[in-house]
């Protein structure tokens, strides 16, 4: 074991960085401070799992041994422009928090830039978030590097170990593979999304996840319309929709329209999920520009 650690190390270290590259681990930590108080500061590992054009996805890791050990990792996807990365975290996979404790994990946005100091490259940025409860956490500043051999001694030595080996693909879902993500552009928070079937009725029963929670459970596809409002945080650039087949009907696979209006534009695509894939659409929410006159 010890071995495939030092080579997958001399490895990563080796490998030629490339513009807008993020992919791969980045470690550092998470903190903030109220009144000169600090109030957070946790170890945070994002490890950049996939990186398709401008989109990435993977895992987040926290942990924290003093004074409260605490630890835990969440789903994240990212969008980048240049040197400009934003980072929504989807869902909770695993947490520990002392009992005794008012605390809880934060599911959190952050805005990262890009930046090289001393031939090191450093995301540094900010947070904001909240709990699974939606009570806010604090603001804050995020300070990651690039994995390297001067900083591997920050990470615990299983979780490095894991990391390193960890080839499993991210993006999956209840055991689905998830398809290339269709990326649409919205300018409204507030979304109407329409669900029917694309072509006959089948007995297709479709769910849809937002941000990897439960939106729209057990839809039967039939020729009516189904309408649906999404509120958008509106701190939040990119959320993803997921449609996964609770069933493939009558004629596999299973199929429907969706059609999702922001209030100004309509967007209208084909769907097409089965029990070994999901469809997976990322709305990219940027607010209209309001004419100065107005």
């Amino acid at each position: 074991m010890k071995h495939i650690y030092l080579s997958i190390l001399l490895l990563l270290a080796s490998s030629p960085i490339l513009a807008q590259d993020y992919k791969g681990i980045w470690t550092g930590h998470l903190r903030a401070d109220v009144y000169d108080a600090t109030v957070l500061n946790v170890q945070y590992i994002l490890h950049i799992k996939d990186q398709n054009q401008n989109i990435v996805n993977g895992k987040a890791y926290l942990y924290r041994n003093n004074p409260l050990k605490a630890e835990g990792s969440l789903d994240f996807i990212g969008v980048f422009k240049g040197d400009e990365l934003k980072i929504k975290e989807l869902k909770i996979l695993y947490s520990r928090i002392p009992a005794d404790t008012a605390r809880f994990l934060c599911i959190k946005d952050l805005e990262l830039s890009l930046s090289q100091d001393k031939g090191v490259e450093n995301l540094n940025g900010t947070f904001t978030g909240a709990g699974e409860n939606t009570v806010p956490c604090y603001p804050g500043k995020v300070y990651l590097q690039r994995f390297n051999s001067a900083n591997q001694g920050n990470i615990p030595q299983q979780l490095l170990t894991s990391l390193l080996l960890d080839d499993r693909d991210p993006n999956v879902f209840l055991q689905t593979k998830l398809s290339q993500p269709i990326v649409l552009e919205v300018t409204n928070n507030v979304i109407e999304l329409e669900i029917g079937d694309y072509l006959r009725e089948d007995g297709d029963i479709v769910s849809v996840y937002h941000n990897r929670r439960h939106f729209i459970k057990n839809l039967p596809i039939t020729n009516r319309k189904s309408v649906h409002t999404l509120r958008l945080n509106r701190d939040t650039e990119l959320h993803e929709l997921i449609l996964y087949a609770e069933n493939l009907g009558r004629i596999p696979p299973n199929t429907s329209t969706l059609k999702i209006f922001d209030g100004s534009k309509q967007h209208q695509i084909q769907i097409t999920s089965s029990k070994e894939t999901s469809a997976v659409v990322y709305l990219r929410y940027s607010p209209a520009q309001k004419n100065p006159s107005q």
